[in-house]
């Protein structure tokens, strides 16, 4: 009969070898671990596109889609909401199914998506009748909206089954920043190839063949490595099923560390994700042109980006995730200030220079809050927190746009320069996202296992015993 090995927070499973080693277990990474980060990112990109499609060219695709400025916008809209509803279907669907067929489900919603609006763009259309080409554009965009989760939502968990606790958080970096690098090199990319109202159909088409060849790396993916790459991946590996995910749900939101955690990091995630969407509302009363609030937003993603890359892999190293989080959020906090006496007419440098700093915090503290909050509710799994972490800030979002439009007043900024929704942004990150974040306990449940799980794996190889994962 096979042994049964008892594993501190999992299910008992049978153990198939007959005769148990008596050397430790040799953890080792794989370069195989690139291929499925790189169809990560490629995913993300694709998605990218096809989501600013249209809100990148508004005036192109007003006058293609003979529609008004409001429903360009609920193009991006969808995007959001979209997320919110299809976040627990794609955590479950990670956990119960796999991370590679969850991926594939993704890209084959996004290839139904993009091709079903370049159905639309075949169907006649006047100011008249817009009716045909309007509806078949929207309910593509909503099926390609809801495979987004599927991509955003993965890092974490495929950081913590392919990658060490040296490389873990570089990991969700890469593949959680890639979808912002995907909006800044759409909103460059889409405009230079859309002139005009007809070349839209031609973008469309793109878009939709980009969602192909996005599927096609996700065929390479391996499922798991032959071996564990640290301790608690070794833990997932020897699971032959995964806890039920409402009941990771569960755990994760009674959890008051987390629950701070997530206030904090979809704040941050809101903030600055609707002072992108709605630069150029916010600098058009003082003069700036939409070109020039597009230089803002890409000078705070791609200084985000490059913070992002020299600041994570220093985390992975000395895994301060906590004491970081907090010197970054107070830094974007001051710069949502600072932004509120810097929207003036004739500043742009000083709005230039804001941005860059403003990216370079707010974009660190992205991976950084993923990586945390799979600490704090370890052993809950990467997939259930990172899920409650998107979905919540995406809802947020949401919440911001409505909230945001409904403040703008541009007489009020051009009379007296006072700009009504950047101070709602600088007050929010600082009450919600400031204020909790100093309330959040240092917890590294994940390392702290991990090193036990190690030590205990020495002491029993000591003791010529089972080593690590097994009861010595």
């Amino acid at each position: 009969m096979p042994q049964r090995i008892s594993i501190q927070g999992a299910v008992t499973i049978p153990f198939q070898d007959q005769t148990l080693p008596k050397q430790p277990i040799i953890y080792r990474t794989y370069k195989t671990r690139y291929i499925g980060l790189l169809a990560i990112v490629i995913l993300n990109i694709a998605s990218g596109f096809v989501w600013l499609t249209y809100s990148a060219v508004p005036a192109q695709a007003m006058a293609f889609l003979n529609c008004t400025g409001f429903v360009i916008n609920l193009t991006s809209i969808l995007y959001f909401i979209a997320y919110v509803l299809m976040t627990p279907i794609s955590g479950w669907m990670c956990e119960r199914h796999g991370i590679q067929r969850s991926l594939i489900f993704g890209a084959t919603l996004q290839i139904v998506g993009s091709w079903i609006r370049f159905v639309g763009t075949l169907v006649d259309s006047t100011p008249q009748q817009p009716e045909g080409r309007l509806a078949l554009t929207l309910v593509g965009q909503v099926i390609a909206a809801a495979a987004q989760p599927f991509f955003m939502n993965v890092p974490p968990k495929y950081a913590a089954v392919w990658f060490s606790e040296h490389g873990r958080a570089t990991a969700t970096m890469i593949g959680s920043v890639s979808s912002s690098f995907a909006a800044a090199l759409a909103q460059l990319v889409v405009p230079a190839i859309t002139i005009d109202a007809d070349s839209v159909k031609r973008t469309v088409l793109i878009c939709a063949i980009i969602s192909i060849a996005a599927l096609f790396p996700n065929l390479l993916i391996a499922e798991r490595p032959p071996t564990p790459p640290s301790p608690s991946a070794a833990e997932a590996l020897l699971r032959t099923k995964e806890e039920p995910f409402l009941i990771s749900l569960k755990k994760a939101l009674t959890n008051p560390q987390f629950l701070l955690m997530m206030l904090v990091f979809g704040t941050f995630t809101a903030c600055f994700s609707s002072f992108t969407a709605l630069i150029a509302q916010f600098t058009a009363p003082y003069g700036y042109t939409s070109s020039e609030a597009g230089y803002f937003g890409a000078a705070m993603i791609f200084s985000g980006l490059l913070g992002a890359c020299i600041s994570v892999p220093l985390l992975d190293k000395f895994k301060h995730f906590n004491g970081f989080s907090k010197i970054m959020v107070i830094v974007s906090s001051a710069m949502f200030v600072t932004l509120i006496f810097a929207i003036r007419r004739n500043l742009s440098g000083g709005i230039m220079a804001i941005s860059v700093i403003l990216g370079i915090s707010g974009f660190s503290v992205l991976p950084a809050g993923l990586e945390y909050g799979v600490e704090i509710t370890y052993p809950v799994t990467p997939a259930s927190s990172t899920s409650l972490l998107w979905g919540f800030s995406q809802l947020l979002t949401v919440i911001f746009l409505i909230i945001l439009g409904v403040l703008q007043n541009d007489d009020l900024s051009a009379t007296k320069g006072i700009n009504p929704p950047m101070i709602f942004i600088a007050i929010w990150a600082i009450v919600f996202g400031v204020v909790p974040m100093f309330m959040i306990k240092i917890q590294y449940l994940r390392a702290e296992a991990e090193e036990a799980m190690r030590q205990r794996e020495k002491s029993c190889h000591q003791q010529q015993e089972v080593p690590l994962a097994r009861e010595c």
